[in-house]
């Protein structure tokens, strides 16, 4: 019960990790819409600015949608774990209840055996979806690697932007501020699904 309870709890930290990525991701993808408005208006010497930009946005994007994979893992876990407790629960009250009559006990011991089968068939989904959630989390966090990379491309750029060099370091810095908040929140995510194992 104990380790249901944990896995509950985990399931709510990961939960809050995700609603946070996604809305630094929404963040980042506004940001780069702006980034690419700016670009058009300086011109020629922002181009290349304006297609890091929008690479950022697109990264913005694959990440969010690996969140939402991820949240979807979750309330499968979610599920499957409050199964689980319920299983878990039937069957200590099995337990408890053929102990105490004698009458009942081949009924008792069957139902007690088809109670441990379904409660093993729920391990069994769960550690599906604890691969799938460990899976998610690492192809969010190559995408953020990724977008460290395009963060600081975009810095580079911004300084061949001639007089709007200045506005777009700005603006590279945010962008870089962002994915780098990002980080912090997957590796969360991946030790708290290193603990599920």
């Amino acid at each position: 019960m104990a380790a249901i309870a944990t896995e509950l709890q985990n399931t709510v930290l990961i939960n809050e990790n995700i609603k946070m990525v996604i809305w630094n991701c929404f963040e980042i993808n506004l940001m780069g819409l702006n980034a690419i408005l700016l670009a058009k208006r300086a011109g020629r010497m922002a181009r290349g600015f304006g297609v890091i930009s929008g690479e950022l946005r697109e990264l913005s994007l694959q990440l969010q949608g690996s969140m939402n994979r991820l949240s979807s893992a979750s309330q499968d876990m979610l599920a499957e774990s409050s199964h689980s407790m319920t299983q878990e629960r039937r069957n200590q009250m099995l337990v408890h209840t053929s102990e105490q009559s004698a009458d009942n006990t081949a009924y008792l011991a069957d139902t007690l055996t088809r109670a441990r089968v379904a409660s093993d068939e729920h391990a069994a989904r769960l550690r599906l979806v604890h691969q799938r959630l460990s899976e998610y989390i690492d192809e969010a966090y190559q995408a953020c690697v990724f977008g460290v990379v395009i963060a600081r491309a975009a810095r580079i750029e911004s300084a061949y932007s001639g007089e709007h060099s200045n506005v777009l370091a700005e603006l590279s810095n945010d962008f870089a501020s962002k994915v780098d908040s990002i980080v912090p929140r997957l590796e969360e995510l991946r030790r708290i699904s290193g603990n599920m194992k």
